[in-house]
């Protein structure tokens, strides 16, 4: 099993998008789809997304002592 980086794949299909005649814009806000669709895809192939630190944690979540035992 590989790994392969999401983001070179959502530019890999814009690039074949583009090829075939389409005009694919990347919507403003909407690049934890972009992200999750890719990462979603590469594991229906048996590989694993590679993400950057930054992007495996979702900040936006509160942190709940109780629930995080601490």
């Amino acid at each position: 099993m590989g790994d392969y980086d999401p983001y070179r794949l959502i530019d890999d299909v814009e690039s074949l998008l583009v090829s075939r005649g389409l005009e694919p814009s990347r919507v403003p806000g909407r690049g934890g789809d972009r992200l999750a669709g890719a990462s979603r895809l590469l594991r229906g192939f048996g590989l694993e997304p590679r993400l950057a630190p930054e992007d495996a944690l979702d900040l936006d979540v509160p942190f709940q002592g109780r629930i995080n035992q601490d």
